[in-house]
C-alpha cells in the first residue's frame, strides 16, 4: 500500500503596485508652491515631500490646506528698545524724573522690562505715544540722594513666545542735585538734552517747562528775566546771563562761539536754581577747560 502524500498549497504571492504620483501644474499659482519640488520630490512629480498628503486633507480644503502647508512660519524676531538719553538730572523736591522707554516688536508680542535702577522707581501701564508701544519708568528721589550719580540699564524681553527673546540693553546715568534755592519757581522743568561743540561753536539744547497756572503774559515775562548760565566742570564760566527762546514745545538751543582752548569738557548749566550737567561731545580732550 502506497503511503499517502501530504502536499501543502502554497498562496500565490500577491504583490501590490502603488498607483504613480500625479503632478499637478495647476495648484502651483493658488497654492503659493515655487513649482512641483515644493510638494513632489522631484521636478517629474514623484513622490511626496513629508505632510503634502496630510496638508492636502485638511478641513481647510485641498488648496488652502496645501497653502497653509507651503507658506513658512513667521519667524519672531527680538523687540527694540529705542535710543534715549545717557545723562539725565533730576532736583530733589521738584517734578519727578520721567524717562519714556519706547519700543518696537513685529509681531507686537507681550513684553516685560528687566535691569536695574534706583530704589523708588514705578513703571507705568504700557501706553501708545508717537505711534509706539510706551513704558515710563518714573523716579522720584528723596533728600539723603541729593549730590549723587545713580546707574541705570534697562531691557524688555518678551513674555508669551517660547523663545522669550531680550532686546538691546541701554544704559544711563541718573544725577541727583539738591533742592534749589531760588525765590521764584515759574519753572517746573529745566532739562539738559545735548551738548556739542563743532567749528568753533558751542551747541546746548534743552527742554523747559512753566507752571501751569502761568499766563502767556507772564511766561514771557519770565523769558525776559530768567538767566542762562553756563560753567565748566570746575567752575570756569563760559557765558553768564543770557536769555533762552523757546520753540512752541518748549524746546531751546543756545550756540556759544568758543574756541578750541576755551571749550569746557563738561558744561555746567544754572536756569532759576535748577541745574543740569553734561559732557561736551567732540571737545578736544588735550586743550578743553576742565
Amino acid at each position: 500500500m502506497m503511503k499517502k502524500q501530504s502536499i501543502k498549497i502554497l498562496p500565490l504571492l500577491t504583490v501590490f503596485f502603488a498607483p504613480p504620483t500625479i503632478a499637478h501644474p495647476e495648484y502651483v499659482t493658488p497654492t503659493g508652491a515655487e513649482g512641483c519640488t515644493s510638494c513632489h520630490l522631484d521636478i517629474e512629480g514623484n513622490g511626496y515631500r513629508d505632510g503634502v498628503l496630510a496638508a492636502s486633507k485638511s478641513s481647510l480644503g485641498l488648496i488652502e490646506g496645501l497653502k497653509a502647508f507651503l507658506k513658512p512660519a513667521p519667524k519672531n524676531t527680538a523687540p527694540v528698545l529705542h535710543p534715549f538719553n545717557n545723562k539725565w538730572d533730576v532736583t530733589i523736591g521738584e517734578l519727578p524724573l520721567v524717562i519714556s522707554l519706547q519700543i518696537t516688536d513685529k509681531e507686537e508680542d507681550e513684553i516685560i522690562v528687566h535691569g536695574s535702577a534706583p530704589i523708588g522707581y514705578t513703571l507705568s501701564p504700557i501706553y501708545i505715544k508717537n505711534n509706539l508701544p510706551t513704558i515710563d519708568l518714573t523716579w522720584l528721589p528723596t533728600p539723603d540722594q541729593a549730590n549723587k550719580t545713580y546707574p541705570l540699564s534697562v531691557y524688555v524681553q518678551e513674555t508669551n513666545t517660547s523663545s522669550k527673546l531680550k532686546s538691546n540693553v541701554i544704559s544711563a546715568t541718573l544725577q541727583v542735585w539738591s533742592a534749589r534755592s531760588s525765590l521764584t519757581t515759574q519753572v517746573t522743568q529745566f532739562s539738559l538734552e545735548s551738548a556739542k561743540w563743532q567749528s568753533n561753536v558751542l551747541t546746548i539744547t534743552g527742554q523747559l517747562a512753566f507752571k501751569n497756572s502761568l499766563t502767556a503774559t507772564q511766561r514771557k515775562t519770565a523769558l525776559a528775566t530768567l538767566n542762562l548760565n553756563v560753567k565748566s566742570n570746575f567752575g570756569k564760566i563760559i557765558v553768564n546771563a543770557t536769555k533762552l527762546t523757546l520753540d512752541s514745545k518748549g524746546s531751546w538751543v543756545k550756540k556759544i562761539t568758543v574756541d578750541a582752548s576755551h571749550v569746557p569738557c563738561t558744561v555746567k548749566l544754572t536756569y532759576e536754581g535748577l541745574r543740569a550737567a553734561r559732557p561736551v561731545s567732540l571737545a578736544p580732550s588735550a586743550t578743553c577747560v576742565k
